[in-house]
């Protein structure tokens, strides 16, 4: 799915102040404890009616004022989603009614997105792509005391947030676990030179010091860490590629948006430059499929919040099967199952959160629901505002379906 991406300077040497990550260290005592659960929003039923839950999702349908509805799905998934949800009885009784609204994936158009979905007295809001769209909404609309979900981001301005969850593992988590990765399974040689190639934003920063953090202690070789512009600049990526090159790089670590990981394998190709890649989950970073992808992205490694490998599972099915009566004509969407998977979570816990439904009773259903639908990462909190620890990893092919899973089991670490 889509994300941030990229400036171009070297910034191997960027503050630890975005870095620190939510989970570890010593447990909180019983005062802080308290204290968080005072921070937490106030209750209320808003959004909620005998009848009705009304929710809140903001997606790119525009990028630039095109029109990308058709191309990525987002909306129409997520109204499939809920209609489904509806036709087998809704919740409780209650239907849930789904207020869209298009991001541009843009952080200034998702600031009015999300202004639009507050003013409509909404009982939650949900993001579902873009780190930087994610951070504007959750902002905002914790601010106003809705509760906010997302896929796991960035850490920064959002795990500190009250009424903020993610749903997976954050950028700044899987950085750190992705110097595990680079250093047992990438290289043979710990001081083999890595590189990072981000999206120029704030909201990377984190992911950044964590990893580079994290290789440095354990004995790793990051010979650059650069951010490069968000859209993708080909003279600027071609620079990249030639620095790399030099450096004598052999894994490039990416969290870049698909159109841009594409263009800089490619360039980098083009100049006889082939690393081998890796990513993070929550990005089509490796994306080989036409038309998004690219051949130069065989072989590139990321990690996943969900199953590539959905055989037998009756919730892939589901999807897949609402997808084909709704649009016949219509080729499923890339990440029809990753927020089918996504919503699931959502619904498991407006079901078991009761009839007596309330903001607080969602979230705190939420905090200590146990759940795993077998397509996305178990969902355990923990006492945390993070409900996943682990992940699979997946390979991008060069032909289909694609892609395949190499690590199967839902995994925290490596070594």
């Amino acid at each position: 799915m889509l994300m941030g991406a990229c400036g171009a300077e070297d910034e191997s040497t960027a503050a630890d102040d975005d870095g620190s990550l939510d989970s570890g260290g010593e447990q909180p005592s019983a005062a802080e404890d308290e204290a968080e659960a005072e921070a937490e929003i106030e209750d209320s039923t808003t959004g909620v009616t005998d009848s009705v839950i009304k929710i809140g999702i903001h997606a790119p349908e525009t990028i630039g004022g095109i029109d990308i509805g058709d191309i990525l799905g987002l909306g129409d998934l997520t109204q499939l989603y809920w209609d489904t949800v509806n036709e087998q009885g809704g919740i409780h009784g209650r239907t849930v009614e789904v207020t869209l609204a298009d991001d541009g994936y843009d952080a200034n158009a998702a600031q009015q997105a999300c202004r639009d979905l507050i003013a409509d007295d909404l009982f939650f809001t949900s993001g579902t792509s873009g780190a930087d769209q994610i951070v504007t909404c959750a902002n905002l609309a914790t601010e106003a005391q809705m509760p906010y979900m997302s896929l796991g981001v960035a850490e920064a301005g959002l795990v500190d947030k009250p009424g903020y969850r993610a749903m997976t593992m954050t950028y700044d988590a899987m950085s750190e676990l992705m110097a595990e990765y680079v250093l047992s399974e990438m290289v043979e040689d710990p001081q083999a030179p890595v590189a990072m190639v981000r999206y120029n934003s704030p909201s990377s920063e984190g992911a950044q010091s964590a990893f580079t953090d994290t290789m440095e202690e354990l004995g790793g070789n990051v010979v650059a860490a650069d951010a490069v512009d968000k859209q993708g600049n080909a003279n600027e990526l071609t620079a990249e590629c030639v620095k790399l090159s030099n450096l004598g790089v052999e894994v490039v670590f990416m969290i870049l948006v698909p159109t841009v990981s594409t263009q800089l394998a490619r360039l980098c190709a083009e100049q006889g430059f082939t690393p081998r890649y890796v990513t993070v989950s929550n990005t089509l970073s490796c994306a080989t499929e036409p038309p998004i992808g690219v051949p130069e992205l065989s072989g590139c490694q990321s990690f996943s919040a969900v199953r590539v490998d959905t055989t037998g599972n009756p919730l892939a099915g589901e999807a897949e099967q609402a997808w084909a009566a709704r649009f016949p004509d219509r080729e499923p969407p890339d990440d029809l199952v990753t927020f089918w998977a996504l919503f699931d979570i959502y619904r498991e816990a407006l079901d078991q959160a009761g009839p007596e439904l309330s903001r607080v009773k969602f979230l705190e259903t939420l905090d200590s629901m146990q759940y795993d639908n077998g397509l996305a990462n178990p969902i355990d909190f923990d006492g945390d505002k993070i409900g996943a620890d682990s992940t699979v990893v997946i390979e991008a092919l060069g032909e289909a379906p694609w892609e395949r899973e190499l690590v199967s089991e839902w995994t925290s670490s490596f070594g």
